[in-house]
């Protein structure tokens, strides 16, 4: 207990790690403002303005002809059937039409705003877990640390341990918050939202928090083992970029079941489904070939969690037999 309040202790004190820290609560902050800020209620100025709009078109000469022509036959407009009620319904502007305007509703929010705001988060922590680790490395402290307490083992796990629970508690409150913003808002406006679609966030949330919590411990992992933080970084880009390249020139049926990005957005969206042009169509199959996939919740959650535990294992196993400088 005692090394873990120094480890957090530890954690604190580094600069880069609490300006990481910083720039997620003000990214979070600033993509909730900007929800609201778009879906905010139209005001009496704003409406009005678009009126005139409307009236201004209608009475272009030009649009009182078309509209006029519509009338006359709708059919040769709409198709058989139509009438000249149709021709007011799609010709005639609304306000609305000018007003780039929408209303506050969670359940989009949540496929939208909801998962980038996981994503920012959860890179972050992984910057976070990283620039945690690799100072130990950069200041040369760690064979100092090593003095005090040379069970390396304990040493790791401690750090390891520290990760995980600091950015799962901040990513824990930045999306709880989040989401607490939106939520209260909603209310305010008088949105009502239902009760699936809530528990609904309340799971993609948990899955956030998960991931990013874990992404921190995977970050910290990697920089033990590389003992570099811009080697971590690197490292983490070529898998993410180079992966998703050679994934798509390789001649393997279903290869987008191991595409990075996409087992991420698996383990956030609780599955999804996405097109894979390596699904070869047999002249047999004609119409009946589905060339999308499917990566549910448990296949992402086990490619995630593969590597994490292999890096994990390799770092810990390195440390323990590698000589500290």
């Amino acid at each position: 207990m005692r090394l873990l309040r120094v480890e957090l202790s530890r954690f604190c004190s580094r600069r880069a790690v609490v300006l990481l820290l910083l720039t997620a609560a003000l990214l979070t902050a600033l993509l909730a403002g900007t929800t609201l800020w778009n879906t905010r209620p139209v005001s009496a100025t704003e409406l009005a303005e678009a009126q005139a709009q409307v009236r201004e078109q209608m009475s272009q000469p030009a649009f009182q002809q078309d509209l006029q022509t519509c009338r006359d036959d709708p059919e040769d407009f709409f198709g058989p059937g139509s009438d000249a009620a149709d021709c007011d319904a799609n010709l005639v502007p609304q306000p609305e039409n000018y007003l780039n305007r929408t209303t506050l509703d969670l359940r989009q929010e949540a496929r939208g705003t909801g998962i980038a705001v996981i994503v920012l988060v959860s890179a972050l922590m992984i910057l976070v877990g990283t620039t945690y680790a690799g100072a130990d490395w950069a200041t040369g402290s760690m064979s100092n640390q090593l003095l005090f307490e040379p069970r390396r083992l304990k040493v790791w796990g401690t750090k390891a341990l520290t990760a995980f629970l600091v950015c799962g508690v901040v990513a824990g409150v930045l999306l709880g918050a989040f989401w607490v913003a939106l939520s209260l808002t909603a209310d305010a406006r008088g949105i009502a939202t239902t009760t699936p679609v809530l528990e609904q966030i309340r799971w993609m949330t948990a899955r956030g928090v998960a991931l990013a919590a874990l992404g921190g411990l995977g970050g910290y992992a990697l920089t033990m083992l590389l003992r570099h933080t811009v080697g971590t970084l690197a490292l983490l880009f070529v898998y993410a970029a180079g992966g998703e390249a050679l994934l798509a020139i390789l001649p393997l049926d279903g290869s987008s079941r191991f595409s990075p990005s996409y087992n991420v957005f698996a383990w956030i969206r609780d599955g999804i489904r996405v097109y894979d042009q390596s699904v070869v169509c047999r002249p047999s199959q004609a119409a009946a070939c589905d060339q999308r996939i499917t990566i549910s919740l448990v296949d992402g959650a086990s490619y995630l969690a593969v590597l994490l535990v292999v890096t994990l294992l390799v770092s810990a196993v390195l440390f323990r037999r590698r000589d500290v400088p």
